[in-house]
Parts: structure tokens; sequence; C-alpha cells
């Protein structure tokens, strides 16, 4: 797949979610795919909806962090 079609695939999942965020929220979270993919990293389903929980106030960055860590500490414990 290439870079332009992994940055199409982020905002094509950001664009199932629209309608549960503003539309400043929409761009904050279509500039940090942007930002993201500068370094060729592209968020996945669960990356977008994490962001949109934040932009809806649900879950704090600091919280949200904190989730991450434990998901992939999971992860590598599996393994």
């Amino acid at each position: 797949m290439t870079w332009e079609q992994k940055k199409a695939q982020s905002i094509a999942i950001l664009d199932k979610h629209k309608e549960e965020i503003s539309q400043e929220a929409y761009e904050r979270i279509l500039y940090v795919i942007g930002t993201q993919a500068i370094e060729d990293i592209f968020p996945d389903e669960q990356d977008i909806k994490d962001l949109v929980r934040v932009e809806n106030g649900e879950i704090t960055t600091d919280k949200l962090v904190e989730e991450i860590k434990q998901r992939y500490k999971k992860k590598w414990e599996a393994a």
C-alpha cells in the first residue's frame, strides 16, 4: 500500500466518525493524521476512536496515554 493510500485509509476511518464530533474537532484530528503521516505513521480505527473520545471530553489526554500504555503492556506480556 502506498503512502497516499495509507493516509487516505486513516482519513476514511475519521470520516466514519465525522458525525460524532464538531467540524473543528474533525479538522484537528485531520491535522494529527497529516502530521503523523509525515513520519510514516497512520492512525488506525482504535487511534481515531481514541482521538474522538478526547475531542468529546470523554477522556483526558493523560488518561488516554495511561490506557494506551496498559493496552500495549498486555500485548507485550502476552507475546
